[in-house]
């Protein structure tokens, strides 16, 4: 499958950061020479920049330019593309009231090949986690989620999902803006795999909506119990 230019610069710009080719705390080059630098277009790399601004790898501050954040840096508003929308509370009040309901389906509909398929992704996860990949971190917890509305048998969930699916992406890079805390949805996600294994529809609910719950608070979006 083609991987989308964007997502290549991201990965491209990520590496440069990494190595110290772009320095922490130094603004970017203007876009026109870093594109060129690059190779791609200037509407790939906005996109790019974008990505890399929500998961709090830059910052784009009015009238001076994007820089780079610090390692230590957490941004403590990352940027929301959806605003025109919706706001990041509706976003995660419906992950809260569908991905629940989902959970609880797919406990008991899925098969022993479906939650193995489930482990493969958690496993994914984690080592994304490890190598400090943020794209990819964000695309596997994407991932994750796709398959447990696929696993719950209701079409009607399933296409909700693909349907807002680049909403709900975004969401979920979102929380990993705050890179001392990266390792909290893998926990989460083994929960939820651990209730689905015993077939338990209840705590496989109760553990999804832990897990939105947290995720919406890693981003300051406080969510009850009820949503």
């Amino acid at each position: 499958m083609d991987v989308p230019v964007s997502q290549n610069t991201v990965r491209r710009i990520q590496e440069m950061i990494r190595t110290g080719e772009l320095k922490r705390g130094a603004p970017l080059p203007p876009q026109r020479s870093l594109s060129q630098r690059l190779n791609v277009s200037r509407a790939s790399l906005r996109e790019a920049l974008s990505v890399l601004g929500t998961l709090g790898m830059l910052k784009t501050e009015p009238r001076r330019g994007t820089f780079v954040l610090s390692e230590a840096t957490s941004a403590a508003a990352p940027s929301w593309r959806f605003a025109s929308r919706y706001a990041p509370h509706e976003v995660y009040q419906f992950r809260f009231i569908t991905e629940g309901e989902a959970a609880r389906l797919a406990s008991t509909a899925q098969s022993d090949e479906e939650l193995r398929q489930l482990q493969e992704s958690l496993e994914a996860f984690k080592a994304a986690v490890r190598d400090g990949d943020l794209l990819a971190s964000s695309q596997l917890d994407f991932a994750f989620h796709r398959l447990v509305m696929k696993h719950s048998r209701n079409r009607v969930l399933t296409d909700l999902y693909a349907n807002y699916g680049a909403v709900l992406l975004e969401s979920q890079r979102l929380p990993l803006a705050h890179h001392a805390r990266l390792w909290e949805p893998v926990s989460e996600h083994e929960n939820i795999i651990h209730a689905m294994e015993k077939r338990d529809p209840e705590g496989a609910r109760y553990f999804m909506h832990v897990h939105i719950i947290r995720a919406a608070n890693r981003v300051g979006v406080e969510l009850n119990e009820t949503a």
